[in-house]
């Protein structure tokens, strides 16, 4: 079949039939996508199609059909993949931005404290000394520096608390000691 006008001939003869066919197996929306590709097929295949061209339309629009559902299938697996990957990165964005407000809201709360008990929390949670050792570098006893480190971690945790309410950040979960942990990742 060379003759243009013969394949037109073609379409017009079996474009309802091919359509039929598909209409009980693909949703509606496919129906006249696929058999326009099942006769973009037999345009391009138009020396080759054989005398009975019915069977071969309708195995050609099989075929397009099966394409299309995999190409489909396809498009669905990767929104999932991409809606899982966004959903990944805003749970981590989240936590970032708390993470971050955090850190702020614990900046202002070691600003707010007298430098006393400053002094005491970072020689204690960011140089990691033992009561001990902070009793050693503020040369007082060990008792009276665990009870001002006590004191001060107490004042911390208000402070830490009124300036996450300020600026609406989400609260830390754990108490004191991950929260200073928090400067110590800074």
């Amino acid at each position: 079949m060379d003759d243009a006008q013969a394949f037109r001939d073609l379409y017009r003869a079996h474009y309802r039939t091919v359509c039929r066919y598909l209409v009980v197996r693909a949703d509606a929306d496919l129906v006249e996508d696929v058999a326009a590709e099942t006769f973009l097929v037999a345009w391009r295949r138009r020396s080759q199609l054989p005398d009975h061209v019915v069977p071969w339309l309708l195995n050609t629009a099989a075929k397009c059909l099966a394409n299309q559902r995999r190409s489909r299938q396809r498009a669905a697996a990767l929104v999932e993949r991409l809606a899982a990957a966004t959903a990944a990165g805003a749970t981590w964005i989240e936590e970032d931005l708390a993470r971050d407000a955090q850190r702020r809201a614990l900046a202002v709360a070691l600003a707010g404290l007298g430098d006393r008990d400053r002094e005491l929390l970072v020689l204690r949670h960011w140089d990691g000394l033992a009561p001990r050792e902070v009793a050693a570098v503020l040369e007082l006893t060990p008792v009276l520096v665990r009870t001002r480190i006590h004191r001060a971690e107490r004042r911390l945790r208000q402070a830490l608390t009124t300036a996450l309410e300020d600026q609406d950040a989400p609260r830390p979960r754990a108490e004191l000691a991950e929260s200073v942990s928090l400067i110590e990742s800074a």
